[in-house]
């Protein structure tokens, strides 16, 4: 059986991590844990993007060689696995020697096959890209991703002949790889409004912190040139046999990074004889307050605030209901509380504490809640739009039976039955299946992973613990 290949985009090491990331990272995890609990084998990859002019800068300004630089933020992505409890299956860094070795040779194969050219080049580059721009990708001379002036560079460089490949990328796209739909339209006009060959190289006057281009002790790679190739590298570096797990079957990216995915990448892959991506899926950028985040305006959300503030299950929970995965979102701290105190410590909560207090009492008066509790839980798993990369649907069915079930619990009145004599074992069957824990726990699973096995835990157990304590 051929392994479900999810990704991510690896994390560029010039800052600590950051809420974005940790969105795409918890997004990759939550379809990973979705398949694997449809019996599907997974190899989940993520990883650091470390060669670099801003890495290289970053570096300098706080003292450090940027080999020593990069462990230390590298580390600390790694660490957000362990902290959301994200089941990566490899973690790729480009400063590994065997990822290097392999970007090299892939160097070499291009370069054999006529895709490298060496040119004198003129353009303008972006520092916060790590990208030469062309003038419709300019504004007031300045970057529109980042809004910063660019620079205009005079050098001799290695360029990747990516105006040969417009009629693969567009039969490509007919497959409609990218998700949402929209995107791929992005990349098809921009295709068809003409391609131009990408400088894939710089002088090592300019940058010296990458991998060298082999036989040219002049160049440097241009990082997406190294940073790319680590969807094929990891694997290998991992230890599975390549031809096992690619072609990917869901690469997920920021809308920032889809030219480099939608158009470098599939060349690249097309060049070297590989198949190209299943589906590319592009989220939204997050918004703090309704502005970009930036340090200046001190609005930067970073995953530890989170996870002191929510714990694991509760930020993985709450960055999906809250936010809108394929378009831009807005993340709103007092929104965000209520949503936690609505939801998960009143609403799903509150439900369990409830259901498990009742079915004790019930076991007490002498039904046998234990078979009734273990018949339910034995049921079929249910399914959810996961399969069709729908993140929010999910979400809105579970709170949909938790409403249900509060609604029925408060018609139906259930701590009553003991007092008035009408307590059978057809009423408490009727009280698992109409709070449908099992269910939602099932439908949750993916999301908090530890909160569903403790629903089902304190069910098979009658023992209520607090799952989401209230925010103050």
């Amino acid at each position: 059986m051929k392994k479900k290949f999810i990704t991510t985009a690896i994390a560029y090491t010039n800052t600590e991590p950051h809420i974005g990331f940790l969105f795409e990272l918890l997004s990759a995890d939550i379809l990973a844990r979705f398949y694997k609990n449809k019996g599907e084998k997974v190899f989940f990859l993520t990883g650091t993007d470390e060669h670099g002019t801003k890495v290289a800068k970053k570096a300098e300004e706080a003292g450090q060689e940027p080999q020593e630089f990069v462990d230390r933020i590298s580390d600390s992505f790694r660490s957000l696995g362990k902290d959301f409890n994200i089941d990566f299956d490899y973690f790729v860094r480009t400063t590994d020697p065997g990822h290097k070795k392999f970007v090299s040779e892939a160097w070499a194969k291009l370069q054999e096959a006529g895709y490298l050219e060496k040119r004198q080049y003129t353009g303008y580059y972006c520092s916060g890209c790590e990208a030469f721009k062309t003038e419709r990708e300019l504004k007031d001379g300045k970057c529109l991703i980042h809004e910063i002036p660019v620079e205009k560079i005079e050098e001799e460089n290695w360029f990747f002949t990516l105006t040969k490949f417009k009629e693969p990328l567009l039969k490509w796209l007919e497959t409609e790889p990218i998700q949402p739909v929209s995107r791929g339209n992005e990349i098809r006009e921009l295709i068809k409004s003409g391609l131009e060959d990408v400088s894939f190289s710089r002088h090592v006057s300019k940058l010296s912190w990458g991998v060298p281009v082999p036989g040219d002790e002049t160049q440097v790679m241009y990082v997406w040139a190294d940073a790319l190739l680590n969807y094929l590298s990891g694997p290998v570096l991992s230890g599975e046999k390549l031809e096992e797990v690619w072609p990917a079957d869901i690469q997920i990216i920021g809308k920032d990074i889809l030219r480099f995915h939608a158009l470098i990448w599939p060349a690249i892959l097309t060049a070297l004889g590989y198949e190209l991506p299943k589906k590319l899926v592009v989220h939204g950028f997050i918004n703090s307050d309704g502005k970009k985040m930036s340090k200046s305006l001190g609005n930067v959300i970073s995953p530890k605030e989170l996870l002191e503030r929510y714990g694991a299950d509760g930020t993985r929970y709450l960055l999906f209901r809250q936010l809108n995965y394929y378009e831009d979102s807005n993340f709103v701290w007092s929104e965000v509380d209520s949503l936690y105190n609505g939801e998960l410590a009143n609403g799903l909560g509150n439900l369990v504490a409830r259901t498990v207090s009742l079915l004790s009492s019930f076991k007490d008066a002498g039904i046998e809640v234990d078979k009734i509790v273990e018949s339910a839980i034995s049921g079929p798993a249910v399914d959810s739009r996961l399969d069709v990369l729908n993140f929010a649907e999910p979400l809105e069915i579970a709170n949909d039976k938790i409403n249900q079930a509060d609604g029925w619990i408060t018609k139906e009145q259930p701590w009553t039955w003991k007092k008035t004599d009408t307590l059978t074992e057809e009423k408490v069957e009727a009280l698992v299946r109409e709070t449908h824990l099992p269910e939602i726990s099932a439908v949750l699973l993916p999301y908090i992973p530890d909160t569903a096995e403790k629903i089902i835990a304190q069910l098979k157990s009658l023992k209520s613990e607090p799952l989401f304590p209230r925010l103050k």
